[in-house]
């Protein structure tokens, strides 16, 4: 890796370390707005964490070993049993029910982290209950009478948690052929690009989902589309880069991308926030969107760690 590829980094990770909140939190942000004008809403969450605790896996830094010590613990303390998350955290004020997309990807970061798997396996029944007719998981942990739905980019953080197994399989089949069938529109709700896709099922498959290999082609064809359409946005060009990274390209466009985030970098160290998901669930329009410039940085730090890896 470069020193500049480095020194960008290190600004990051310091910005990162100025914004944790003091209970480990990294924040996320609420708007009215897609564009994500206006100063927003802090509103807690475990989720934005998750994220950031991913991109540290990849950073090697003096700074990191504190910084995941007290996400982790906010992770934990925000655990219900049988071993569940909620979307809005305790100190948030709303309620809302418990998620598999919570669920999963805080117990991916906390067994990623180092945290005793016997802590956390006690989830796995109530998960696997969760499905719907199709094989699909189902977002929210509800009665099996209640209303819910499905999610492509929430079956595939299901697959990062659990891995390829008999009950898994129908999901990780249908996101595959959604993807293929170029169907992203309708595959994920509450993501706002189809990068946002792209990522999770390529972060599943990097950490040991194969059969997302099955899409691997055509992600990685509509991934360098959707990046020169938004090489504007830090956050489409750190996804771009993951994604690539996730399944071992390497290519003279790499260069190009961090050299984009580079130039994007403002002097705080940080990258602009743009919306990662939204809400709230279907059938009601999209009329909340989240992002933050903590959950950009930690995607661009971690695109250019691993991207300066694979040049």
């Amino acid at each position: 890796m470069n020193s500049a590829c480095e020194a960008a980094i290190d600004r990051g990770v310091a910005f990162l370390c100025g914004r944790q909140r003091e209970w480990g939190e990294f924040a996320c942000h609420k708007f009215t707005n897609a564009p994500l004008r206006g100063e927003g809403r802090f509103d807690s969450s475990p989720f934005a964490t998750t994220l950031v605790l991913h991109a540290l896996s990849f950073i090697r830094h003096p700074s990191i070993d504190e910084m995941r010590s007290k996400a982790v613990g906010f992770l934990l303390d925000e655990q219900e049993a049988p071993g569940v998350w909620r979307y809005w955290s305790s100190r948030n004020g709303a309620r809302i029910d418990p998620d598999l997309d919570d669920t999963c990807c805080a117990s991916f970061a906390l067994r990623q982290a180092g945290v005793d798997a016997q802590r956390l396996q006690a989830n796995v029944g109530c998960i696997l209950d969760n499905r719907h007719d199709s094989g699909l998981f189902k977002t929210w942990l509800r009665n099996a009478d209640a209303d819910n739905d499905v999610d492509g980019a929430v079956n595939a953080n299901v697959l990062l948690y659990l891995g390829e197994r008999q009950e898994t399989i129908a999901a990780r089949d249908i996101v595959i052929e959604a993807i293929l069938a170029d169907r992203e529109d309708e595959a994920s709700w509450y993501y706002t690009s189809p990068l946002a896709l792209y990522y999770m099922v390529s972060r599943a498959c990097f950490h040991g989902v194969a059969g997302f290999h099955a899409c691997r082609d055509a992600v990685i064809e509509k991934t360098r589309a959707c990046a020169r359409r938004a090489s504007g946005q830090p956050m489409s060009v750190a996804l771009a880069l993951c994604i690539l990274a996730n399944y071992g390209v390497r290519d003279s466009g790499i260069a190009a991308g961090i050299g984009l985030l580079r130039q994007q970098q403002d002097k705080e160290g940080a990258w602009a926030r743009s919306a990662f998901y939204r809400g709230p669930e279907p059938p009601v329009a999209h009329s909340v969107w989240w992002g933050s410039e903590e959950l950009t940085t930690a995607l661009c730090i971690e695109a250019l760690a691993r991207a300066a890896v694979a040049r």
